[in-house]
């Protein structure tokens, strides 16, 4: 279960996955660790899972198809950004019909546009990143390293428990697994010596919430697809 951004986390709840995965793909600095393209496409994948996770139903995944199904604003102004995205995505066919909804691989480009600045402004405004201009000989760009110092940390235990066995899998961390993954970050986790297969283990979560929820693994592998064809743009 995740709280709306900005409020204050009661005990045992977690924030929702774009801002997990926002903290494990930066470092302490806050310097992004991927690339910004694939970095896009993640947190949009990572923030259509937290519809789906949601215990009051907003988005559905019909075949390959996104459809909207509560358009209720819910507290959270990244998840209602998503789902007017995904809900706008009214044009007409060459007969004049009207279209069906978003496809999920289109879901996710859509989202992927602003998905970076959209989930870095909600944690600025949530108190829970800094935003730091760089220097001009660099870019200019923007680095966001977290307010709370342990919270990168607290992130990759958790996950990294569920890869050693120490603690029982649940969706949203399996969906964690399966997109960093995707974004081919294994050395985040620091399990180098641990002697534990992690790329395995990583897929045997994303297998696992399939098994439950296969939407979700429907939303990882459309996202693992798109990572992969920005990364060939990127590096050719």
């Amino acid at each position: 279960m995740t709280y709306p951004i900005g409020d204050a986390p009661p005990p045992n709840l977690r924030q929702p996955l774009r801002v997990e995965l926002f903290f494990l793909t930066h470092s302490e600095t806050g310097e992004p660790l991927t690339n910004a393209s694939a970095h896009a496409v993640a947190l949009a994948g990572a923030a259509l899972i937290d519809d789906l996770l949601r215990p009051v139903e907003r988005i559905r995944i019909v075949g390959p198809q996104v459809v909207v199904v509560n358009a209720d604003l819910s507290g959270d102004p990244v998840a209602d950004w998503v789902v007017r995205i995904v809900g706008a995505h009214r044009g007409t066919s060459v007969l004049d019909r009207p279209q069906r909804s978003y496809s999920v691989r289109d879901a996710v480009r859509a989202i992927a546009v602003h998905a970076y600045d959209r989930t870095a402004a909600g944690m600025y405004a949530g108190d829970l990143v800094q935003e730091l201009k760089r220097r001009r000989l660099s870019g200019g760009r923007r680095r966001y390293p977290p307010t709370d110092p342990g919270v990168i940390a607290r992130v990759r235990g958790r996950l990294c428990s569920v890869l050693a066995g120490h603690t029982p899998p649940d969706p949203q961390t399996a969906a964690l697994a399966g997109l960093v993954l995707a974004l081919d970050l294994t050395s985040e986790l620091y399990l180098d010596g641990s002697g534990l297969d992690v790329r395995s283990l990583l897929k045997a979560l994303v297998d696992w919430v399939g098994r439950g929820m296969p939407e979700v693994q429907q939303l990882i592998a459309a996202t693992d697809d798109l990572i992969a064809e920005a990364a060939v743009a990127v590096y050719g």
